[in-house]
């Protein structure tokens, strides 16, 4: 009996290292490629829209930098997970923010609007207000976490509604050009559309639902790091292009 006792304790630890190592690691990928975009920004001072995105891109790997790093030294998902669910919502949403201030623009450059910040930053304040107060009232409430996520949930639907409504409108009058650096951008933002929604909603569901699981959310980490990876190459390709 001790002996099974000692081996789950063994287990766990051993979990729970695997889990604060990859956190660290995906936090300092994410933090490097922040860093590689922030110094190639000069170069594109007079591409208003483009430094934008790019500069947005930044503040979204940063924010997920900052929030592994923060679920690393605290290990909420062991000790409280509603907090861990909040704060992962958290940068989540400035994700969101991000991608529909800075990859919308670029389709169309009159969408970012001062109406339009305002209004994503009033829910922004809302949904933090939400997530925390549901994680300070119950420390182990998957229920009460999905409820209070459909904030970010119906943002994120919106955004990426309005995302597709407007390649849809673009994409076939810039299909009509015959520049092959247009059609690889067009290919990008379909693509770099389709991996954000699949990984921004897939995970924060799979947050709420199985607040207490490791394993799910390693898989997510690792998921992850590919999936900025991927933007941050392609848009510091694009740039190239722009040149």
């Amino acid at each position: 009996m001790l002996n099974f006792v000692a081996k789950i304790s063994t287990d766990q630890k051993m979990e729970q290292a695997i889990y604060i190592v990859t956190l660290i690691l995906t936090g300092l990928i994410n933090l490097a490629m922040g860093g590689i975009l922030f110094v190639g920004n000069k170069a594109y001072r007079q591409q208003t829209v483009y430094l934008r995105a790019r500069l947005l891109t930044i503040l979204w790997l940063v924010a997920f930098g900052l929030g592994y790093f923060i679920q690393a030294i605290f290990l909420w998902r062991y000790t409280w997970p509603t907090a861990a669910s909040a704060l992962t919502v958290s940068f989540f949403h400035i994700g969101a923010i991000c991608f529909n201030w800075g990859y919308i623009p670029l389709l169309n450059p009159n969408y970012l609007t001062k109406g339009v910040v305002i209004r994503d930053l009033l829910i922004y304040v809302v949904g933090l207000i939400t997530y925390w107060t549901v994680a300070m009232l119950w420390h182990h409430a998957p229920t009460y976490v999905c409820l209070a996520f459909c904030i970010f949930f119906a943002y994120a639907a919106w955004s990426v509604f309005t995302f597709y409504r407007t390649y849809n409108r673009v994409s076939l009058r810039m299909i009509r050009m015959t520049s092959g650096n247009v059609m690889q951008f067009i290919r990008w933002m379909q693509v770099c559309c389709d991996c954000i929604v699949l990984f921004g909603i897939g995970s924060v569901a799979i947050t709420a639902i199985f607040p207490n699981d490791i394993i799910p959310f390693l898989l997510l980490l690792t998921s992850g790091a590919g999936m900025f990876m991927y933007i941050a190459y392609s848009i510091s390709n694009y740039g190239k292009y722009l040149s």
